[in-house]
Protein backbone atom coordinates (compact mmCIF):
# COMPACT_ATOMS: atom_id res chain seq x y z
CA UNK A 1 0.00 0.00 0.00
CA UNK A 2 1.30 3.59 -0.90
CA UNK A 3 0.85 6.08 2.44
CA UNK A 4 0.61 9.51 0.96
CA UNK A 5 1.54 11.98 4.13
CA UNK A 6 -1.01 15.41 3.25
CA UNK A 7 -2.90 17.81 4.93
CA UNK A 8 -6.41 18.67 3.75
CA UNK A 9 -5.80 22.37 3.22
CA UNK A 10 -2.52 21.85 0.76
CA UNK A 11 -3.28 22.79 -2.46
CA UNK A 12 0.14 20.61 -3.35
CA UNK A 13 -1.57 18.19 -1.85
CA UNK A 14 -5.13 18.18 -3.37
CA UNK A 15 -2.99 18.31 -6.48
CA UNK A 16 -2.41 14.36 -5.85
CA UNK A 17 -5.38 13.28 -4.03
CA UNK A 18 -7.27 14.59 -7.88
CA UNK A 19 -4.61 12.91 -9.55
CA UNK A 20 -5.83 9.75 -7.17
CA UNK A 21 -9.26 10.26 -7.76
CA UNK A 22 -9.11 10.94 -11.61
CA UNK A 23 -6.91 7.90 -12.52
CA UNK A 24 -9.46 5.29 -10.61
CA UNK A 25 -6.28 4.60 -7.68
CA UNK A 26 -7.81 5.43 -4.42
CA UNK A 27 -7.63 1.35 -3.23
CA UNK A 28 -4.26 1.23 -3.65
CA UNK A 29 -3.43 4.46 -1.09
CA UNK A 30 -3.77 5.18 2.42
CA UNK A 31 -4.28 9.03 3.11
CA UNK A 32 -2.21 10.06 6.05
CA UNK A 33 -3.55 13.72 7.76
CA UNK A 34 -0.29 15.10 9.40
CA UNK A 35 -0.20 18.61 10.81
CA UNK A 36 2.94 20.84 9.58
CA UNK A 37 3.87 23.73 8.68
CA UNK A 38 6.82 26.11 8.45
CA UNK A 39 7.67 26.09 11.90
CA UNK A 40 6.70 23.05 13.46
CA UNK A 41 7.09 19.67 11.08
CA UNK A 42 5.80 16.69 12.04
CA UNK A 43 8.33 14.04 13.01
CA UNK A 44 6.98 10.86 11.41
CA UNK A 45 6.96 13.51 8.20
CA UNK A 46 10.13 14.67 8.68
CA UNK A 47 11.63 10.82 9.29
CA UNK A 48 10.38 10.52 5.65
CA UNK A 49 11.43 14.26 3.46
CA UNK A 50 14.02 16.18 5.53
CA UNK A 51 12.13 18.83 4.45
CA UNK A 52 9.53 18.57 6.66
CA UNK A 53 7.20 19.42 3.69
CA UNK A 54 3.90 17.96 2.39
CA UNK A 55 2.72 15.81 -0.50
CA UNK A 56 5.26 13.05 0.69
CA UNK A 57 5.02 9.20 -0.50
CA UNK A 58 5.95 6.51 1.15
CA UNK A 59 5.81 4.08 -1.77
CA UNK A 60 4.47 0.30 -1.60
CA UNK A 61 8.09 -0.99 -2.11
CA UNK A 62 9.89 1.56 0.39
CA UNK A 63 11.03 4.27 -1.19
CA UNK A 64 10.07 7.59 -0.31
CA UNK A 65 9.31 10.70 -3.08
CA UNK A 66 8.14 13.92 -2.51
CA UNK A 67 7.17 16.84 -4.35
CA UNK A 68 3.54 17.52 -5.59
CA UNK A 69 4.87 17.17 -9.65
CA UNK A 70 7.37 13.93 -8.86
CA UNK A 71 4.59 12.64 -7.04
CA UNK A 72 2.63 12.48 -9.96
CA UNK A 73 4.67 11.79 -12.68
CA UNK A 74 4.92 8.32 -10.45
CA UNK A 75 1.07 7.82 -9.95
CA UNK A 76 0.87 8.76 -13.85
CA UNK A 77 3.35 5.58 -14.14
CA UNK A 78 0.19 2.80 -12.70
CA UNK A 79 -1.91 2.88 -15.19
CA UNK A 80 -2.57 3.81 -18.71
CA UNK A 81 -6.33 4.26 -19.04
CA UNK A 82 -6.17 7.34 -17.83
CA UNK A 83 -2.66 9.96 -18.55
CA UNK A 84 -1.88 12.61 -16.69
CA UNK A 85 0.78 13.10 -18.88
CA UNK A 86 1.17 13.17 -22.97
CA UNK A 87 4.13 11.21 -24.47
CA UNK A 88 6.84 12.89 -26.74
CA UNK A 89 7.48 16.41 -27.23
CA UNK A 90 4.11 17.49 -26.20
CA UNK A 91 5.04 16.49 -23.23
CA UNK A 92 6.87 19.66 -22.46
CA UNK A 93 4.10 21.84 -23.11
CA UNK A 94 2.20 20.51 -20.49
CA UNK A 95 4.65 20.76 -18.10
CA UNK A 96 4.89 24.44 -18.94
CA UNK A 97 1.45 24.94 -17.84
CA UNK A 98 1.50 22.62 -15.02
CA UNK A 99 4.51 24.69 -13.94
CA UNK A 100 2.87 27.89 -14.73
CA UNK A 101 -0.45 26.53 -12.54
CA UNK A 102 2.35 25.66 -9.78
CA UNK A 103 3.97 29.32 -9.77
CA UNK A 104 0.61 30.91 -8.84
CA UNK A 105 0.08 28.28 -5.86
CA UNK A 106 3.49 29.36 -4.49
CA UNK A 107 2.77 33.27 -4.74
CA UNK A 108 -0.68 32.88 -3.41
CA UNK A 109 0.99 30.71 -0.58
CA UNK A 110 4.06 33.24 0.54
CA UNK A 111 1.48 35.57 0.38
CA UNK A 112 -0.44 33.47 3.41
CA UNK A 113 2.39 32.75 5.22
CA UNK A 114 3.40 37.11 5.08
CA UNK A 115 0.65 37.60 6.49
CA UNK A 116 0.02 34.34 9.01
CA UNK A 117 3.81 34.34 10.43
CA UNK A 118 4.89 37.88 10.68
CA UNK A 119 3.59 40.24 13.80
CA UNK A 120 0.95 43.03 11.90
CA UNK A 121 3.57 45.51 12.12
CA UNK A 122 6.36 44.09 9.84
CA UNK A 123 4.01 42.32 7.17
CA UNK A 124 5.62 43.80 3.88
CA UNK A 125 3.23 45.13 1.70
CA UNK A 126 5.79 45.43 -0.86
CA UNK A 127 6.00 41.00 -0.92
CA UNK A 128 2.71 40.72 -0.68
CA UNK A 129 2.14 43.08 -4.10
CA UNK A 130 4.88 41.80 -5.58
CA UNK A 131 2.82 38.19 -5.20
CA UNK A 132 -0.04 39.30 -6.64
CA UNK A 133 1.59 40.57 -9.82
CA UNK A 134 2.90 37.16 -10.41
CA UNK A 135 -0.93 36.03 -10.10
CA UNK A 136 -2.41 38.34 -11.75
CA UNK A 137 0.00 38.20 -14.79
CA UNK A 138 -0.56 34.21 -14.76
CA UNK A 139 -3.99 34.19 -14.51
CA UNK A 140 -4.38 36.67 -17.38
CA UNK A 141 -2.52 34.71 -19.64
CA UNK A 142 -4.62 31.71 -18.76
CA UNK A 143 -7.34 33.33 -19.33
CA UNK A 144 -5.72 34.29 -22.58
CA UNK A 145 -5.43 30.82 -23.75
CA UNK A 146 -7.73 28.79 -21.89
CA UNK A 147 -9.63 26.45 -22.90
CA UNK A 148 -7.46 26.05 -26.09
CA UNK A 149 -4.58 25.67 -24.50
CA UNK A 150 -5.55 22.87 -21.99
CA UNK A 151 -7.57 20.93 -24.73
CA UNK A 152 -10.49 19.95 -22.65
CA UNK A 153 -8.01 17.59 -21.46
CA UNK A 154 -8.35 17.11 -17.28
CA UNK A 155 -4.50 16.06 -16.77
CA UNK A 156 -1.41 17.24 -14.62
CA UNK A 157 -1.95 20.63 -15.88
CA UNK A 158 -5.49 21.11 -15.17
CA UNK A 159 -5.20 19.59 -12.29
CA UNK A 160 -2.49 22.40 -11.43
CA UNK A 161 -5.10 24.85 -12.31
CA UNK A 162 -7.94 23.72 -10.61
CA UNK A 163 -6.45 23.45 -7.51
CA UNK A 164 -4.68 27.19 -7.71
CA UNK A 165 -7.94 28.57 -8.73
CA UNK A 166 -9.46 26.78 -5.67
CA UNK A 167 -6.65 27.77 -3.50
CA UNK A 168 -7.20 31.32 -4.59
CA UNK A 169 -10.77 30.72 -3.47
CA UNK A 170 -9.80 29.11 -0.14
CA UNK A 171 -7.13 31.65 1.34
CA UNK A 172 -8.42 34.64 -0.80
CA UNK A 173 -4.40 36.31 -0.98
CA UNK A 174 -5.96 38.49 -3.72
CA UNK A 175 -9.45 40.27 -4.75
CA UNK A 176 -11.73 37.96 -6.45
CA UNK A 177 -9.82 36.70 -9.42
CA UNK A 178 -13.26 36.16 -11.45
CA UNK A 179 -13.06 40.27 -11.93
CA UNK A 180 -12.18 40.77 -15.61
CA UNK A 181 -11.38 36.94 -16.72
CA UNK A 182 -14.77 35.21 -17.97
CA UNK A 183 -13.11 32.01 -19.49
CA UNK A 184 -11.47 31.25 -16.91
CA UNK A 185 -14.57 31.73 -15.07
CA UNK A 186 -16.58 29.19 -16.88
CA UNK A 187 -13.73 27.04 -17.10
CA UNK A 188 -13.28 26.68 -13.23
CA UNK A 189 -17.13 26.50 -12.56
CA UNK A 190 -17.21 23.76 -15.07
CA UNK A 191 -14.45 21.21 -13.71
CA UNK A 192 -15.15 22.50 -9.86
CA UNK A 193 -18.82 20.00 -10.86
CA UNK A 194 -15.78 17.08 -11.42
CA UNK A 195 -16.59 14.49 -8.71
CA UNK A 196 -12.44 14.40 -8.16
CA UNK A 197 -12.50 18.10 -7.15
CA UNK A 198 -15.94 18.44 -5.01
CA UNK A 199 -14.70 15.35 -2.81
CA UNK A 200 -10.95 17.38 -2.25
CA UNK A 201 -12.49 20.78 -1.20
CA UNK A 202 -10.74 22.00 1.92
CA UNK A 203 -13.24 23.49 4.29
Amino acid sequence: MNRLYYSPASPFARKVRVAILEKGLEDRFELVDVATSPLDTDPELAARNPLGKIPCLQCADGRVIYDSRVILRFIDSLGDEVRLYPDGDAAFDRLTLESLAEGVIEAALLCVYERRFRDAAHVSEAWLDGQAEKITRALDWFEAHVPEALDDRFDAAAIGLACALGYLDFRQPIDDWRTGRPRLTTWYKTVSERPSIVQTRPN
